[in-house]
């Protein structure tokens, strides 16, 4: 009997430690989310911490971090056509960047999570419409946007002072459109802005926004007449380029054609005024460590037009299958206050 026992109790351990194996080999196997962004949503909303957390808080998942391309949308058409996708969460993409993948209905629609957390009315609902489009059978949101961004006219408070361009504690505002008090305003600061009174960036992603704004804050929009594309033949269209261009001829004006050389111009400190994403016109007090070394202004007309705004959404490829842990990683650390708040902050 003893020996029965024994042999008994042998192969009970022995059924439990293959069942613990088993259990053990299941908890090994951890599902994988693929989160890509490009380099700057890495360093300016630091992602790598939020993907940290979004493990943490499931430790089934192990997240895989791809830096990618922003500009990368459409090359990716191909592997979506052959029924795959190299990411399964894209967190990044401007509309001018995504119009091509949601005109192909290559994006999964993100309606149902427009709820808790995320409800219209807990966030900016300008910022929100943008990710809204239109189709033949309605509108619908193939894209979240999670960030919004204004342009602004920044200004360098040294180098306003320096040129009698401050009063009462503020930038001096440009008189008018004007040609001779356009150019005028700027001239002032010419020996003291070595690099330009002024930066636009002229790229692929600015260029929009560099064009349309002065448009809009003279007549209060930028679109064609019918309201198809932009305005490219109204007085107000050409005078606006008309005055970049005398900008640029008389060495006021700097207009690089890459995001950051507009950025190393401005973060120098030796330009006068920089218009951009009110987001990069914070980089210079990073740099200088001192908040007061710049200010805002704006075009004239744009206090009543208003300046252009623009969104970068989080967006899943409608080919991959695990959508439900996509769209939690997004509720949970892409919304999460704290990641829109960490740019800000720091």
């Amino acid at each position: 009997m003893k020996k029965w026992f024994v042999l008994i109790l042998l192969c009970a351990f022995a059924l439990s430690t293959f069942a613990g194996a088993q259990q053990e080999g299941t908890v090994a196997e951890k599902q994988m989310l693929r989160v890509a962004a490009p380099p700057w949503i890495f360093k300016k909303f630091d992602l790598e911490t939020y993907c940290d957390r979004f493990e943490k808080d499931h430790p089934e998942v192990t997240v895989e971090r791809i830096r990618a391309d922003k500009w990368g949308g459409v090359t990716y058409i191909p592997e979506w056509e052959a029924g795959d996708s190299s990411f399964d969460v894209f967190v990044v993409g401007s509309g001018s960047m995504l119009s091509p993948l949601i005109i192909g209905g290559w994006t999964e629609p993100m309606d149902s999570m427009l709820t808790g957390n995320m409800a219209p009315d807990k966030l900016v609902g300008g910022f929100l419409a943008a990710g809204k489009y239109k189709k033949d059978s309605g509108s619908y949101y193939p894209v979240l946007p999670f960030m919004g961004e204004v342009a602004l006219m920044g200004v360098n408070t040294n180098i306003l002072k320096d040129s009698g361009l401050w009063s009462g504690g503020m930038p001096v505002p440009i008189p008018s459109m004007n040609e001779s008090e356009f150019v005028g305003w700027f001239a002032k600061m010419k020996d003291n802005a070595p690099v330009g009174a002024h930066v636009q960036i002229w790229d692929r992603e600015f260029m929009q926004y560099d064009y349309c704004s002065g448009i809009r804050a003279q007549s209060g929009t930028f679109l064609a007449g019918d309201g198809k594309g932009f305005d490219v033949s109204s007085a107000a269209a050409k005078k606006w380029l008309g005055l970049l261009q005398k900008l640029y001829r008389e060495g006021l004006a700097a207009y690089p054609i890459s995001d950051n050389k507009g950025y190393e111009l401005w973060k120098s400190g030796a330009a006068g005024s920089f218009f951009a994403a009110q987001g990069h016109i914070m980089e210079l007090p990073s740099v200088t460590g001192r908040n007061e070394d710049i200010a805002y202004t704006g075009w004239p007309g744009s206090d009543k037009s208003g300046s252009i705004i623009w969104t970068h959404s989080v967006w899943i490829p409608k080919v991959v299958k695990n959508k439900d842990l996509c769209k939690t990683f997004i509720r949970e650390q892409v919304f999460h206050k704290d990641f829109g708040q960490w740019s800000f902050n720091n």
